[in-house]
């Protein structure tokens, strides 16, 4: 494996990581944002990191959907 993979595989899992934390913080903590304006602020604080392009998708229990996107055009 070349280092430039290791280094992309990491940081994917790190942003996985964080991403599965912050969902499982807005479940816990229902008040504030809402859960679009969370997705929005989260994919861009991704994006920030140095991410070329962030997409995210949330399912909520009653089967909405949100999509957020930051870096990529629209």
């Amino acid at each position: 494996m070349t280092s430039t993979l290791r280094k992309r595989l990491v940081t994917a899992l790190g942003v996985a990581t964080l991403l599965a934390a912050d969902v499982v913080a807005a479940i816990a903590q229902p008040a504030g944002l809402f859960p679009a304006e969370r997705l929005r602020r989260d994919t861009t604080a991704i994006h920030a990191l140095g991410v070329s392009g962030v997409q995210a998708r949330m399912i909520a229990p009653d089967g909405r959907q949100s999509v957020a996107t930051s870096g990529t055009p629209t």
